[in-house]
């Protein structure tokens, strides 16, 4: 039994140092100390539009062996946890559960589990992240080395992991599955915001399974608005998609697909690269049934510069391309 919210919280955020760092009964803020939220299911709520239930700031760890669960609103843009500070953990063996199946309205999709914006040296481990109105994680606002690191993130609706305006990411041995809902509908979107630009992310040994999109690394209307993308890597992946490109790059300043198993499972190559400046795709494993091969090479006959049905590498050299491996059934 879920007593109430406010009770629940005033109960909840109690510093395992003596008390520093005092969270109001709402939320509110936290920052300098360790903070616990205990086993068990806990029902939060958000107050208004673009809030959050929890802001963090500098210099914390919090640790989340419970479920969040957000009480569902009809919020366009909210967030169950914001990241604003530095030098900052979030951690442990829960979860935390959006609105998308108790939401009370039709529009918006920002309602996001974890917001990083303005962070830096910021670390997100071993969490459970479902069910969220917009994406299960949002790194923005200029935030820089950031690790998302055995993280489970499944169900929402727009993305697994956002990335619009960030440096030295890092994602890894995160499984991310059941995106679907509202576009773009990937695994992890890389998309920088207008005027803003995203670099240094790696991936590594992660899955995408069962989402609409698998891993996007895209400047929006081919670079219209000064945004860009330096650096990509994505190396050691398993990946897939429904009904989007497994890898996309658009647009994007150096891209690297490496020693990945990627699966063609709808009628698109499984990697796309459009106006790569330095491209290498190596010793991947591409899977893909042999009508289904059939069918991609029909669709790609007006398309110039393709490696081969399965790699279509447009406005760019496809010299990187090498020694990936096709396995047809």
């Amino acid at each position: 039994m879920i007593v109430s919210v406010v009770l629940f919280i005033s109960c909840l955020l109690a510093s395992s140092q003596g008390g520093v760092g005092v969270v109001p009964p709402e939320g509110g803020h936290i920052a300098k100390g360790r903070f616990v939220i205990p086993a068990g299911d806990h029902l939060v709520r958000i107050a208004e539009e673009k809030g959050a239930w929890l802001t963090v700031g500098d210099s914390t760890e919090l640790v989340i062996d419970g479920n969040l669960r957000l009480e569902g609103n009809g919020f366009r843009s909210c967030d169950v946890i914001k990241v604003t500070g530095s030098n900052v953990t979030i951690r442990g063996k829960g979860a935390i559960v959006g609105d998308r199946w108790t939401h009370q309205g039709e529009e918006g999709e920002w309602g996001m589990g974890v917001r990083l914006h303005g962070a830096t040296d910021v670390t997100v481990k071993d969490l459970t992240i479902a069910d969220c109105w917009g994406d299960c994680i949002y790194v923005g606002g200029n935030s820089s080395k950031v690790t998302i690191d055995g993280c489970v993130l499944r169900g929402s609706r727009r993305q697994g992991i956002s990335i619009t305006k960030a440096g030295d990411v890092t994602i890894s041995d995160c499984q991310i599955a059941d995106i679907s809902g509202t576009n773009p509908q990937y695994g992890i979107d890389i998309e920088p915001n207008r005027n803003c630009s995203v670099n240094d992310v790696l991936i590594e040994n992660v899955d995408v399974v069962n989402c609409e999109g698998g891993i996007r690394a895209l400047v929006p209307k081919a670079g219209i608005g000064n945004s860009e993308i330096g650096t990509v890597v994505i190396r050691r992946c398993q990946v897939s998609a429904k009904s989007r490109y497994p890898v996309h790059f658009s647009v994007v300043k150096t891209g690297t697909v490496e020693g990945c198993t990627i699966e063609a499972t709808n009628e698109r190559p499984c990697i796309n690269a459009n106006h790569v400046e330095n491209l290498k795709v190596c010793d991947n494993t591409l899977n893909v049934d042999t009508k289904l091969l059939a069918s991609i090479k029909n669709k790609l006959r007006k398309w110039v510069g393709r490696k081969n049905a399965v790699i279509r590498v447009a406005n760019g050299s496809a010299e990187g391309v090498k020694n990936n491996k096709i396995v047809k059934s």
